[in-house]
This record gives C-alpha cells, sequence and structure tokens, in this order.
C-alpha cells in the first residue's frame, strides 16, 4: 500500500466531510467558541489515540472487519444520527470534543484497525504519514466547519458518507476474510 492508497483509506474511515452534520449537530448547543473547542479537541485526540494505539492486526483481524461492516450498514440505514442525539447532554466543550467526536467518532474501531492494516502491509513510516495528513486535513475541515456545510449542504455531505460507508463495508469484509483465512491455515498447519 502506498502513501496515497493509505491516506484515501484512513480518510474514508475517519470521514471527516460525512462526520461534519454530526459534529454540528453534537455541538449545536455550545456557542461559535465552544464548538472550536470541541472540535480542536476531536481532532486532537483522535490523532493521539490513532497514534498510540498498539494491538497487534492478527487480534482484531476478524472481528474489526465485521466491526467495519456493522459500523458501515449502521451508517448506511440512519441510525448514526439518533444513537448520536442521545448523547446531547450539557458536558464542557473539551469533553464533548474528546468523546465522543474524538473517540469514537474519528478514532474508533475502524480507525484503528485501518492504521493497523496500513501498518502492517506499508510500515511505521507511511502509517505516521498516513495518520498525520488525514488529521491535519481533518482539522482544517472542522476549522471552516460552518461555510463546508453551507457549501455542500447536509444533503451532500449524508449522501459523501453513505458512499464512504460502502467503501468501508467493503474494507471491512476484505479484512474479515483476510483474518478468517490466516485462521483456517493456522488451524490446518496444527493438524
Amino acid at each position: 500500500m502506498n502513501y496515497l492508497e493509505a491516506m484515501i483509506v484512513l480518510f474514508a474511515v475517519v470521514d471527516p466531510l460525512g462526520n461534519l452534520p454530526i459534529f454540528l449537530d453534537v455541538t449545536e448547543n455550545l456557542g461559535p467558541s465552544d464548538s472550536k473547542k470541541a472540535f480542536n479537541s476531536a481532532v486532537l485526540v483522535g490523532l493521539i489515540t490513532l497514534l498510540i494505539f498498539h494491538i497487534g492486526i492478527e487480534d482484531i483481524s476478524i472481528a474489526g472487519g465485521l466491526l467495519l461492516v456493522v459500523i458501515a450498514i449502521d451508517n448506511l440505514f440512519g441510525s448514526k444520527f439518533s444513537r448520536i442525539s442521545s448523547l446531547k447532554q450539557p458536558v464542557g466543550a473539551y469533553e464533548l470534543g474528546a468523546v465522543p467526536l474524538g473517540v469514537p467518532l474519528l478514532a474508533g474501531p475502524g480507525a484503528m484497525v485501518t492504521s493497523l492494516t496500513i501498518l502492517e502491509k506499508s510500515g511505521p513510516f507511511v502509517t505516521l504519514t498516513s495518520i498525520i495528513v488525514v488529521f491535519v486535513f481533518t482539522w482544517v475541515m472542522v476549522l471552516f466547519v460552518d461555510p463546508i456545510h453551507k457549501f455542500l449542504g447536509r444533503l451532500v455531505s449524508q449522501v459523501f458518507s453513505k458512499v464512504m460507508s460502502l467503501f468501508i463495508a467493503a474494507i471491512g469484509i476484505h479484512m474479515a476474510l483476510n483474518g478468517i483465512t490466516t485462521f483456517v491455515r493456522q488451524l490446518a498447519a496444527q493438524h
């Protein structure tokens, strides 16, 4: 996997454009200043989470792949917004930015599994570069969340999110099949 492929895959899983409506929805009770704090906190927490996550890919390949499929199906059928809306309670901007926006929205299981896959296939330099580039791009997007959302509109953002979900489902199925194949090979080698 080269740099561009790694960045595209991670970008699709982190899905900053598709998450813009969720960011706006979750922070609607905050003022503009606190919303920016929450967005900055989300990007920083997401970035740090992906940089320090160290579990072997073989431990989570099957589960992570299936989880990606579940997340993609959940997003495709629209329950993401109802689940997130239940989290809107009076909380501080940094707390809201850290959880649920930073983790699990930006740096959730899908992003963690994808980062580990990139690490296994391409090494640490490509992985670190991809994570940093995707999160810098995400940070720039949240800096301009209001103009981007006004320009694209809620419908375009939601459609983009659905298309990315199909891509995520395909990645998840591929990862699960690789994990199952590895498991069957190891089982066969033991007998």
